[in-house]
Formats: structure tokens, sequence, C-alpha cells
């Protein structure tokens, strides 16, 4: 059966300190409204990559062809087929294989791109601990032949912090300024409502959101550096943000890096203990009220918190009380793969002779949360089995009749 095609078209109009880009298709509009100084706005659209890598999920859950009605990069392309077939595989529940195809398929010039361009990077930066990490060891020069020199941190809104939350957007803005000042880093600023209109799992397909954002300073810059939030030692797949989507979200002229991988978030938390500005404006919350700051008693302050401790360093200013042993005790998680970031933290802490009763509660909590997912798997494998009986009776009742 031939597949219906979502055709989509990028346009962009330029001001001074704004560029706004526009992808229409079918009765949608997906927009990305980007504000900052002349010096660090996207140039001029060459290639329409952002449609592609836009709506490439929301194609596949339609299953829908994708066709973009403009010039997208080949190396694009070919990548973006192996994320296809990834996610089909991955999650069959939710998306299906789709052909994506462009008005043109711009080939890459045989000369490299120029090495100040490809030594240069974009990175999301929303003050959270992966994104500050990832900042401040570039520009420290920490990160040995793969260190990128920043040219713009680019903070989104429109996705941890909802288009409607202006005063928590407000705040969070004044402190990653802040934070990016000290380290001689400008801000440019995303709105857009990718979000809101095309996705359909945000944990899956967030990672599409950040590159698609970053990749607007493709020709400006070579690289785009997303904060990793897993390591490798505790993948999680499917997820969004990992190191093999990232990689076939990426063409010739624009890498897209999960970055930091190779640290868990202790060693993060460490590692920015002598970045001052960043410590004192570190946000990490977002299950608390919206308000642009820590609420400090969630699931992820908590746990930040101990990320801390357990490296023997003072808590940043934003994250300031102590976790309080029932406050440890009282962490509920909500997946599987929570639980080696909790174990993560003892591990540590024992390697570094850290003590304390915080320690001992975070053990009991973390065995509470195992038998309470226990106790879940089994009330949900109960269900299955009621619905079934249910199902059983109803087919032999019908059965019964139809030969009455």
């Amino acid at each position: 059966m031939k597949k219906h095609s979502l055709k989509v078209s990028l346009s962009e109009t330029r001001s001074r300190g704004n560029v706004k880009r526009t992808v229409k298709f079918d009765d949608k509009e997906i927009w990305w409204d980007i504000s900052g100084d002349d010096s660090i706005l996207p140039p001029r659209l060459t290639v329409h990559d952002i449609a592609a890598t836009g709506l490439v999920f929301f194609a596949m859950h339609h299953g829908k062809n994708l066709h973009v009605e403009g010039p997208v990069s080949a190396s694009l392309l070919e990548n973006l087929e192996d994320l296809v077939a990834s996610w089909v595989n991955w999650r069959p529940d939710l998306y299906q294989r789709i052909n994506i195809s462009a008005a043109e398929e711009v080939r890459t010039p045989n000369e490299p791109p120029s090495s100040v361009i490809s030594n240069q990077a974009v990175a999301a930066f929303s003050g959270g601990l992966d994104a500050s990490f990832t900042a401040w060891r570039h520009v420290s020069g920490k990160v040995g032949r793969r260190n990128k020199k920043l040219i713009a941190g680019v903070l989104i809104h429109g996705f941890d912090i909802p288009l409607d939350a202006h005063q928590a957007f407000e705040t969070t803005y004044k402190t990653a300024v802040e934070s990016l000042r000290s380290l001689g880093v400008p801000l440019a600023v995303i709105k857009t409502n990718w979000r809101t209109e095309t996705a359909v799992n945000w944990n899956l397909e967030f990672g599409a959101g950040i590159s698609t954002c970053l990749r607007h300073w493709q020709g400006m810059a070579g690289t785009a550096l997303s904060g990793s939030d897993d390591d490798y030692r505790n993948l999680t797949l499917p997820w969004g943000g990992n190191p093999i989507t990232y990689a076939m979200l990426s063409s010739s002229d624009f890498r897209v890096v999960y970055d930091g991988v190779e640290f868990s978030r202790t060693e993060k938390a460490e590692g920015i203990t002598d970045w001052p500005t960043g410590m004192r404006n570190l946000r990490v919350c977002w299950q608390g009220p919206l308000t642009g700051k820590n609420c400090g008693i969630c699931e992820k302050c908590l746990r930040t918190k101990m990320n801390f401790l357990a490296v023997g360093a003072p808590l940043p200013e934003s994250l300031s009380d102590l976790p309080t042993v029932w406050q440890i005790l009282r962490i509920r998680t909500k997946r599987v793969s929570q639980l080696p970031t909790l174990k993560e933290i003892i591990e540590i802490g024992s390697e570094r002779k850290i003590t304390g009763m915080w320690l001992t509660a975070l053990k009991v909590s973390i065995l509470k949360n195992k038998l309470l997912m226990c106790f879940s798997s089994l009330v949900h494998l109960n269900e299955l089995k009621s619905r079934f009986r249910k199902l059983y009776k109803k087919r032999n009742r019908n059965v019964r009749i139809s030969n009455s």
C-alpha cells in the first residue's frame, strides 16, 4: 500500500537581532524564533536540513513519507535512513518505516569545510549539570583533541519550560547569561512550538528536538554539543538522547555530539566545582513548581545534592539545604533506569571514604524502590491475566451462543 507523503516547506525572515524560521505542512506551522546578538545569529539558509531532522519522528509516527521541498544534505539523508531503521526496530508500536526525500540532494564539496568552522561549536545550555559540565570543560580546554571553541550557548524556550511560563524562563535566562558571560560565551535564545506541535513521545524524541535547534547554526559551526544525560556504563535504549541517535542526526558538515558520556553524573558534579558562577547558577529542577529555580525537594534536586556530597564537595548555592534522611527515604523513582544513577552515588561515595546517615538512607531508598517496582510489575501482570481471562470467557460465551 502506497504511503501518503508529508510535504514540508521551510522559510525564514530576518531582522536585527532576530531570525525566524518556519516549516509548513498540511495545516501546521512549526517555528523557531531565534534572538541574540547579530554576530551569533545563524547564517542564511542554504540547506533545509532542519526540516528533515525536525519532522522525521512525526512522519514515522504517522506512517507518512517525508519530502522536503528544498535542498537537503545527502549525508544527512543517508544517516536518517539509519535512524528510521533503528527506531522502527526499537519501538515498532510507535514508529513506522518511511522514506525521506528532498527536492535537491546536496553533495558535500570535495574540499573539506573550513578548519575554523570545523573547530567551532554551539552548545545547548539550560544551566543544568550536563550542560554546565559541557560548557565548562570545552572552555577550559579539558577535552583533548575533541575540544571545541564555543561560539554560543543556546537556551531553548518551549521544551522543559513551556512557552507560556514567561517568568520562569526570564529567571532561567538571567542566570544562563551570567554563567556563560563568566566564560566569555554569548547566549542565543530559541523559542519554538516544536514540542507542543510535533512531539509524540517526549522522552524518545527530545534529542531530535535539541539537535534541530542547534542545527540552525549549520554553516557557522561544525559541531553541536548536547550534554549527555547518561554515561557509557548506564546507557538507556531506546531513549531520546544517546550517542547512536545523535550520530544519525549528523551530516558530514555538522556533527551532533552526545558530550561527556564518559563521565557519570557525580563525576560531572565534581567537574564544575572550580567554576563558581556555574555552581551558583546551577538549575536542575523540572519536577517542582515552574519558577526557573530549584525546588530542592524533588528526586532530581535531591539526587544532584547527593552527587556533590558523594565527592565531598560543597553544595551549590542554588541547592544549599542538605537533604534530610526523611527526604532521601521518600525518593520515588519512576523508571528502572533511574536506579543506576542513585547506585553510582553510593559507589563513588564509598570509594572516596564518604560517610554519613544520608548514605545509609540512600541504600534503604534504593531497596525500597526496587521492591516497589517488583510489586508494580506483579500488579501489572495480574491485570493482564485478568483481562485475558475476561476475553477468553467472552469468546467462549460467543462460541456457545453461535452453536446453539
